[in-house]
């Protein structure tokens, strides 16, 4: 029995790392097509662009939503704590 959940887990970790490298080959490209997109002056476009790489690194990273929040609140609170002591 122990031997059937090694044996899926590892699986399970194998079919991870296929979708990873996936998905990295997608952000990829997804990158190339940016540069093509503000290159023709689509900056909107561009951003919709930056925003899906962006989510799919968080997916890749298994980051999630409320980490990124967090995150988030640090930079802004050391931002505005620099900026006050200028």
């Amino acid at each position: 029995m122990t031997t059937q959940l090694t044996t899926a887990s590892a699986g399970q970790r194998a079919m991870d790392q296929v979708q990873v490298r996936s998905l990295r080959d997608v952000i990829a490209v997804l990158i190339e097509q940016r540069s093509i997109v503000r290159a023709a002056g689509a900056s909107f476009a561009a951003h919709l662009l930056d925003l899906a790489i962006m989510q799919l690194r968080l997916n890749v990273n298994d980051i999630s939503a409320e980490e990124l929040s967090g995150l988030s609140d640090f930079v802004g609170a050391e931002f505005t704590r620099d900026k006050s002591s200028h």
